[in-house]
């Protein structure tokens, strides 16, 4: 790591003179105009003790545990048990859809979306009780038991994609526009079908690609149709969808791919190739597209103010609503690095340069084929645009933080990201400190200058990684980051001391051996100032016996 001279800025004495009052009315104006900036409080991040052990508590996953008190004690009961000193539950999901009455948001009652995991259950308008408040259950029965609770938001996921419900599909202007490419393939019969990507998880219709990178076979579910493709032609057909017996995952030959199509894709392949026929992937196609088009997460741009202020004003109501503990933003990124290319975020982008971009948007990045699929070739501008984006991530934490610790100054706000920093462009966010420059070739200065951690109180980290120690991900072949030990060694070097660090760990990895969770506290314990454990639906008795006690 290089590391630069820059420190932040001491806070206005006079802004910290201002009175508890005016400062809300500063912010419930700002609401209503659709994004009024506010100046940040430093002085005041990082000043609360991060969690010991936390269990963060997703409601689709526990919904039908969660949507009773007495499913709440049991769960806290449960927690407490294991040594839990924090819990996070979600005051908004990733759908957009509040667990507790909001004035203004949809709430978790009128949710049209079952569960089809287990555990299953039909959609809650079905079910959950309209008169029930989760979010102030859990808060009052946690501090009834001592654990501390803070609240996760989901800041920029409002729906989701493939049943078209939430808030950004009642405001379609708010979708993020993403710039993206794709090949179509070509069948003998004169038709094609596009390709959504390459080595990517299938959604509904999609066609996918699968090369040898992907693994020894494909590892999508069976509910589709698979083609193997070697030097041009079929040489094999699996329809494991309407076979009795699934034949299992179609083998990727070497030099070759293979097809994956659901539904109106699986269709396609099963008329139009045939084992014998010639296939042709055609040239590269790029258009700007909606988010929900790509995932099934509808993001918004997070540059437009009325996303923003809608963002604020749930955190300003579950602030002034409840006795929380603290703020943990979640979803608090980009979809990836296609978004956002609506006019407002260049026009954004153009200010920010301080020039107009004359090739848009070849001058950021454009595609070209690479063999049977695509790759992204960066632009004159492309260093900046990422920058551009993770300014525009660093300056909602700010707002949000400045929020945060004027209402409530003993509230600590902290963020969940993904630990995989050396590829974190691609979610627009630079969690690291602004005194750290890392050694990657797509940062820049305004990346550097974006840095988020001394916003925070506590930083976590995803570290969804089975491997425990770097010379367990060395013997599976891993980076040494692709592990416990190297993922939270690169987190701490990155925060650099600007903020207390956490690992979050996929409970869920360990379930075939529960030693291997309690290595993974320790470890993380060793390196990071507290644990996270996602999530309790994942807990049973093994694993929470696995729990080391402090």
């Amino acid at each position: 790591m290089q590391v630069a001279n820059r420190k932040p800025g001491p806070a206005s004495e006079v802004y910290r003179m201002r009175s508890r009052a005016r400062v809300r009315a500063l912010l419930l104006s700002a609401f209503v105009a659709l994004g009024l900036p506010i100046r940040p409080v430093p002085a005041l991040a990082a000043r609360h003790t991060p969690p010991h052990l936390a269990l963060w508590m997703e409601p689709g996953g526990n919904l039908v545990t969660l949507s009773t008190a007495e499913g709440v004690r049991q769960a806290l009961d449960q927690a407490r048990a294991m040594g839990v000193d924090v819990v996070i539950p979600e005051a908004k999901n990733a759908w957009g859809y509040t667990t507790y009455p909001s004035a203004f948001a949809p709430t978790i009652d009128t949710s049209p979306m079952p569960h089809g995991a287990p555990p299953t259950y039909p959609p809650p308008t079905q079910w959950y009780p309209h008169d029930y408040d989760m979010l102030g259950t859990i808060i009052q029965e946690a501090h009834a038991r001592g654990i501390r609770v803070d609240v996760a938001v989901n800041s920029f996921s409002e729906g989701f994609s493939p049943m078209r419900i939430g808030p950004a599909f009642q405001r379609p202007g708010w979708l993020a526009t993403t710039y993206v490419a794709t090949r179509p393939i070509i069948a003998p019969d004169g038709t094609s079908y596009a390709v959504t990507g390459e080595d990517v998880p299938r959604g509904e219709n999609q066609l996918i690609m699968y090369s040898p990178d992907a693994g020894p076979a494909t590892p999508a579910s069976r509910w589709g149709v698979e083609v193997a493709v070697s030097k041009g032609t079929v040489t094999e057909v699996r329809d494991r969808a309407s076979a009795a017996v699934d034949p299992g995952p179609t083998p990727i030959p070497r030099g070759g791919y293979v097809l994956s199509g659901h539904g109106a894709a699986a269709r396609w392949l099963a008329h139009a190739l045939p084992l014998g026929a010639a296939v042709t992937v055609g040239p590269v196609e790029s258009h700007f597209a909606q988010s929900v088009d790509e995932s099934i997460y509808a993001f918004v741009n997070p540059a437009d103010p009325e996303v923003r202020s809608y963002e604020l004003a749930v955190v300003y109501e579950v602030l002034t609503r409840y006795d929380v503990d603290g703020i943990i933003l979640d979803r608090t990124r980009y979809e990836d690095v296609t978004a956002d290319f609506s006019p407002l975020s260049r026009a954004q982008f153009e200010a920010f340069i301080g020039r107009p971009v004359n090739h848009w948007p070849d001058d950021v990045y454009r595609y070209a084929a690479k063999e049977n699929w695509i790759t992204r070739v960066p632009g004159p501008l492309y260093r900046r645009w990422l920058g551009y984006r993770a300014h525009t991530i660093m300056t909602y934490a700010r707002t949000v933080g400045n929020l945060v610790h004027t209402v409530k100054p003993h509230v600590a706000l902290g963020m969940y990201v993904g630990s995989w920093y050396p590829v974190y462009f691609n979610e627009g966010v630079n969690w690291a400190s602004p005194n750290v420059r890392p050694d990657y070739p797509w940062v820049g200065s305004e990346w550097v200058d974006a840095g988020l951690a001394p916003l925070l109180d506590y930083l976590m980290i995803g570290l969804y990684y089975r491997p425990v120690t770097m010379w367990e991900a060395f013997a599976n072949h891993y980076h040494a980051e692709i592990s416990i030990q190297g993922g939270t060694s690169l987190g701490r070097s990155l925060v650099d001391g600007a903020t207390s660090l956490v690992g979050g760990l996929l409970v869920s990895l360990y379930d075939d051996d529960p030693r291997h969770l309690t290595r993974a506290i320790r470890m993380v314990d060793g390196l990071a100032q507290g644990t996270m454990l996602f999530d309790l639906v994942y807990l049973n008795p093994d694993l929470e016996r696995a729990v080391p006690q402090p």
